[in-house]
C-alpha cells in the first residue's frame, strides 16, 4: 500500500509545480448564491489548466519525482483521459517513455486529446472495457517491471499535488467554509481535505458522485470496498471503481464529512445550465458540484461555498446531446 500524503509533501508539490500548474480563478456566481441561500458560491474554476483538468497537478508532480530518481524509466498509466492528458504533457516535458492505457469507454474527445500527443516516445493504448481493466493491466506492467505506473489517485505524490487546489481555495478566501468536490477514485477530494482540515478544520467538505458510479458513496453509506457495477454516465471522467488498496478509502473517511449523489438528467442540467448562464464549456464530471446544489439535498443556507469544477474535456457529440 504506498505510503500516506503529509503537508510536507503538499508544500513541496506547490513548489514543484511552479510554471506549471496555473493557479486558478475562484469566481463568484451570483446565481448559484441566490439559488442556494448561500451567502456566497465561487467557482473554483480548475478547467482552465492547460491540460483542461486539475489532473495536470498530481500528474506533474509525481512525474518530477519519478524523472530525477529515475530519469531514463519507462512509465506506465492508465485513465479515462484527463489523468493521461496530463501524464503525457509531464512525461514530453521530462522526455520520458510512456505508455497511455485507456479502456475502451473512453470518452471520444478525451481519446482524441490523448492521440494527437502521441509521439515516438508518447504510446496510447486500448485496453480492456473500461478504466478498471486499464488500471489492473498498468498494475501488472509495474509489478513485472516493465515501467513506473503514475496512478491516478492511488499515490501521495499524485494526491499531494492535487492538495494544491485547496491551498489555492483558503489563500484566496479564508472565509469559506464549505468546499464541494467531485470524487471520482478520491485523490482531488482527500488531497483537499489533507490541507484544509490542517489549517481551518471547521470547512465542511462534500464530495459528489454520479448515482452510475458510486463507489466512495457506498462506503460511506455501507463500508464496503468491494468492486460494484458501473453504469455509463455522462460524467465519465469519475467513473469506474476503487482500487481496494487505494489510500483514498482512508483519507476520505477521516476527512470528508458527507458524499452524496446525482442522477444523469441532473449532471446534464447542470451542464445546460454552464453553458447558458457564466457560458462555460465543462464535462460532465466537472458539474457534479453544481448539480449537487439543487434543492433539498444540501443545507447551504447563509454559508460561503467553493465548488470545484474539474475539466472542460468534452466531445462536441456529448454537448449536442446535452443541449438537444
Amino acid at each position: 500500500m504506498p505510503r500516506m500524503p503529509t503537508l510536507a509533501d503538499v508544500n513541496a508539490a506547490r513548489a514543484r509545480l511552479h510554471g506549471i500548474a496555473l493557479h486558478t480563478p475562484l469566481e463568484p456566481s451570483r446565481e448559484l448564491g441566490e439559488a442556494t441561500g448561500a451567502a456566497e458560491v465561487r467557482l473554483k474554476r480548475e478547467e482552465v489548466q492547460p491540460t483542461g483538468a486539475f489532473k495536470t497537478r498530481g500528474a506533474h508532480n509525481m512525474v518530477a519525482i519519478v524523472a530525477e530518481q529515475s530519469p531514463a524509466a519507462a512509465l506506465v498509466t492508465a485513465s479515462s483521459g484527463n489523468h493521461g492528458i496530463a501524464v503525457a504533457t509531464a512525461a514530453v516535458r521530462h522526455d520520458m517513455r510512456l505508455t497511455v492505457l485507456v479502456g475502451r469507454s473512453v470518452s471520444p474527445a478525451k481519446l482524441e486529446r490523448l492521440r494527437a500527443l502521441e509521439t515516438n516516445r508518447i504510446t496510447v493504448e486500448l485496453t480492456g472495457s473500461d478504466t478498471d481493466d486499464a488500471e489492473a493491466e498498468a498494475r501488472r506492467r509495474d509489478d513485472a517491471g516493465h515501467a513506473i505506473y503514475i496512478p491516478p489517485y492511488n499515490d501521495a505524490d499524485v494526491i499531494a499535488g492535487q492538495a494544491t487546489v485547496g491551498v489555492e481555495i483558503l489563500e484566496d478566501w479564508p472565509e469559506v467554509d464549505t468546499i464541494v468536490v467531485p470524487i471520482g477514485g478520491g485523490g482531488l477530494i482527500a488531497g483537499i481535505g489533507l490541507w484544509v482540515k490542517a489549517v481551518k478544520p471547521s470547512v465542511q467538505l462534500i464530495g459528489v458522485q454520479p448515482s452510475a458510479s458510486p463507489p466512495m458513496y457506498a462506503y460511506f453509506e455501507t463500508g464496503t470496498v468491494d468492486a460494484m457495477p458501473i453504469a455509463p454516465t455522462i460524467a465519465d471522467g469519475v467513473a469506474g471503481n476503487i482500487e481496494r488498496t487505494s489510500i483514498t478509502w482512508k483519507l476520505c473517511r477521516r476527512l470528508v464529512d458527507e458524499v452524496v449523489v446525482i442522477e444523469e438528467e441532473e449532471i446534464a442540467q447542470a451542464m445546460r445550465w454552464a453553458l447558458e448562464v457564466p457560458h462555460l464549456l465543462l464535462e460532465g464530471s466537472a458539474v457534479l458540484g453544481i448539480a449537487a446544489l439543487r434543492p433539498g439535498l444540501l443545507d447551504l443556507a447563509g454559508r460561503n461555498v467553493a465548488i470545484v469544477t474539474t475539466g472542460r474535456n468534452v466531445s462536441l457529440e456529448t454537448v449536442r446531446g446535452v443541449v438537444g
